[in-house]
């Protein structure tokens, strides 16, 4: 059996880089503390991938996280394809055997089981890292403002710059279920008022047209600054992901929902350190 998804290029070993980084930092920075540390992947896989056009298989990031030498004391992977899901669920019991009492495969869409999770988990003794790693816009705003409520998770989030790109066309000409997405990725329809001025030459019949006034780096800082009314405390430097093109693809995010101000301060320089290195 092919245990493996095949997808993604040398941005998809770099985003891994930086998450593998932050959970060793983050497992022997809260070694000694009394709260229960979890691990939440919302799409977990299979544990491998195949990058690529490559054979060669990687880990993924659920192996990434139960390979690690320090451990989590809890483990949540969701994935909504189901025979992801249950391939995740086999390697989970032939190569982790002694810790199938902390490792829960959840068969559902992330923003189900996140707001399931978030709303069931008492966060007074409990920490967690998520990591948001969709495949296009799969994550809505509701549920990232439920994450941040918990004042108990750090959030590594592949924002999909690409695909909100494609859908903002040139002459504002969106179609209404794009337009819908788009709100639900952003939170709301501020970014029509962002991102498209109207255009100073008027038509024959006078009426306004709109011109699309956008880059990767405006994009970037509207990013930050959103993600920033709902968390205590968002990196000013999210790593840009490019393809074999140097097109940009995603927006790497790391947000803290806990504001503390010691916790921000520590999670935050590790975080921007992580960030700014090439891994």
């Amino acid at each position: 059996m092919d245990t493996s998804q095949r997808f993604g290029g040398d941005w998809t070993i770099e985003k891994l880089g930086i998450l593998s980084n932050y959970l060793d930092f983050y497992l022997v920075a809260l070694k000694n503390q009394s709260f229960n540390k979890i691990y939440i992947d919302a799409f977990a896989g299979t544990g491998y991938i195949k990058v690529g056009d490559s054979e060669e298989l990687i880990e993924g990031s659920a192996k990434l996280a139960l390979n690690a030498t320090n451990k989590f004391d809890k483990y949540i992977f969701i994935e909504k394809n189901k025979k992801f899901a249950k391939e995740l669920n086999d390697l989970v019991a032939t190569d982790y055997s002694d810790l199938t009492d902390i490792i829960t495969v959840k068969n559902e869409d992330c923003n189900t089981a996140l707001q399931e999770i978030c709303k069931t988990i008492d966060w007074r003794y409990n920490r967690a890292t998520l990591f948001l790693d969709p495949y296009a816009t799969e994550v809505r705003w509701n549920t990232l403002k439920t994450i941040a409520a918990t004042k108990a998770i750090d959030v590594w989030y592949l924002f999909p710059l690409s695909a909100a790109n494609r859908m903002m066309k040139k002459d504002k000409k969106i179609d209404e279920t794009w337009k819908a997405r788009l709100d639900m990725v952003f939170g709301d329809n501020g970014w029509e008022n962002e991102f498209y001025k109207v255009n100073p030459q008027l038509n024959f019949f006078g009426d306004d047209s709109f011109i699309k006034e956008v880059n990767t780096e405006a994009l970037k800082e509207y990013i930050c600054k959103r993600l920033e009314t709902i968390f205590p405390a968002v990196s000013h430097i999210p790593r840009i992901l490019y393809n074999t093109k140097n097109s940009p693809l995603f927006l790497f995010c790391f947000a803290i929902s806990n504001d503390n101000p010691k916790a921000i301060g520590l999670a935050m320089k590790v975080a921007d350190h992580i960030l700014r290195e090439k891994v």
